[in-house]
């Protein structure tokens, strides 16, 4: 039998393993889960040495896991906690299969674990793996400024001189010039933006994220008109 198996038996792995799930109230430091309520204890190393025998760690070093927590940590299970949202797509419709539970889903929450692959999920899925509200909060704000959008394409502050939409929006003059049928370009207070755009709801949309997202303002307070 290898030394790594035959180490984790003895008096002196049990009385140090003893110590650290007395130090930890013989609790899972994860989960909460406790031996008193049928837990299976385990002690993680946080970090290994070459050579060394798996009690002479100082104690700093180490932590009460549960088996499952134990499981999770060195990737033989899927963790259920810890992971963190990269980013979000939205397929359009219901389309795509959340990775975790397999239900049918359009907003796609991708999200990383350092001890097992990314997945793409849904939005519960991704509240009950990163933290709780993550991704509702996210979809409640998106559809917050899918409203606000959608209120400011269709506003009737809108104007129309000489092929030119304009409106005032957040103190920022926003001016649409129609270059041609399939070519319009933004100003903003009187400056012109370097990018086209084939329609002028395009234009619009763009307008709009540009001042929602505040880099207008900032543009502005870098460069003051003179």
């Amino acid at each position: 039998m290898s030394i790594a198996l035959t180490s984790y038996r003895g008096e002196k792995w049990e009385a140090f393993r003893e110590q650290i799930l007395d130090l930890d109230g013989f609790a899972c430091r994860r989960c909460g889960k406790r031996q008193a309520d049928g837990a299976v204890l385990q002690v993680h190393h946080t970090i290994y040495f070459p050579g060394r025998m798996p009690w002479d760690y100082p104690p700093s070093s180490c932590e009460t896991l549960c088996k499952g927590c134990h499981a999770e940590q060195h990737g033989i299970i899927k963790p259920q906690t810890g992971w963190e949202l990269l980013g979000w797509d939205d397929a359009g419709d219901l389309c795509e299969h959340c990775e975790n539970c397999g239900t049918e889903i359009r907003y796609v929450f991708r999200i990383w674990h350092p001890n097992w692959e990314p997945l793409a999920v849904g939005e519960i899925c991704c509240d009950n793996l990163t933290c709780p509200e993550l991704a509702s909060n996210f979809m409640e704000s998106k559809k917050r400024y899918e409203s606000r959008l959608a209120r400011f394409l269709s506003s009737s502050r809108w104007r129309m001189h000489s092929g030119i939409a304009s409106i005032r929006q957040t103190k920022i003059r926003v001016d649409i010039h129609e270059i041609s049928p399939s070519q319009f370009r933004i100003h903003m207070n009187w400056r012109a933006g370097k990018r086209g755009f084939e329609t002028l709801v395009d234009a619009k949309k763009a307008a709009f994220a540009a001042i929602s997202d505040g880099s207008v303002a900032r543009y502005f307070a870098k460069h003051p008109t003179q």
